[in-house]
């Protein structure tokens, strides 16, 4: 019969200090087993992570009326009960608004927190932002913000400007006058334009309180801008 090695022949030999040593072996693999079964268990009953979403928040003290640079603020994720109505999920959105309140550092940054945008703040770098009477009122039905228009003079001639951004349309005045005359009434836009054409436009005569008064053609379609879709 083979001899068998010293370490084998403590636990497997005939001997009752070996059959201790097997029940012992038999009692921990049964434990371990026990350990790792409800080890498995629990991975499988435990909830999944709660979902989380990007907000933005202040990383210093902003005060009020300050405008939001870079540094103030930054992205983090929350879980989604903790994300406030509102809540900005991008910097680029808040970054150059101004704060209607102070934000402490680590508040979320929402919509009502900031101050609203002006139609001039879709002015592109050089432009300038030029209110005009359509000569036609139709004119103003059939355009929005972000539409391509060229400018002509109220009374005819040449385009005064080419590719003007419209910023802004005048909402239709509630005079009480009947619809005729309310159709007839002439109406604004608010347009984006090079300071040369602008000076070009403001030499032609004919609106109300002073406004140039001229005549349309719609040229083009950008993206129009849901909060400036009014002016007033």
């Amino acid at each position: 019969m083979p001899t068998l090695p010293a370490p084998v022949a403590a636990v497997a030999g005939p001997g009752r200090r070996a059959r201790w040593r097997r029940s012992v072996l038999r009692r921990a693999l049964a434990a371990a087993c026990v350990a790792a079964a409800v080890l498995l268990l629990t991975r499988e009953v435990r909830p999944p992570p709660a979902p989380t979403v990007a907000v933005v928040q202040a990383t210093v003290h902003v005060p009020a009326g300050a405008v939001l640079g870079p540094g103030d603020v930054r992205t983090a994720r929350v879980v989604v009960p903790a994300a406030p109505p509102g809540a900005a999920t991008d910097t680029a959105e808040v970054v150059g608004r101004r704060v209607g309140s102070g934000l402490a550092p680590g508040e979320v940054v929402t919509s009502t927190r900031l101050v609203p945008r002006s139609p001039a703040d879709g002015l592109e770098p050089g432009a300038v932002a030029l209110h005009v009477l359509v000569a036609d009122p139709g004119s103003a039905d059939v355009v929005a913000p972000g539409h391509r228009v060229t400018v002509f003079p109220g009374t005819g001639g040449p385009a005064l400007a080419r590719d003007a951004r419209v910023l802004a349309v005048d909402p239709v005045a509630d005079t009480g006058v009947t619809d005729l005359a309310a159709s007839s009434a002439a109406r604004g836009l608010l347009l984006a334009l090079p300071p040369d054409a602008a000076e070009g436009v403001l030499a032609q005569h004919g609106g109300l309180d002073g406004a140039p008064l001229v005549n349309l053609l719609v040229t083009a379609v950008s993206e129009p801008r849901a909060e400036t879709a009014e002016r007033g």
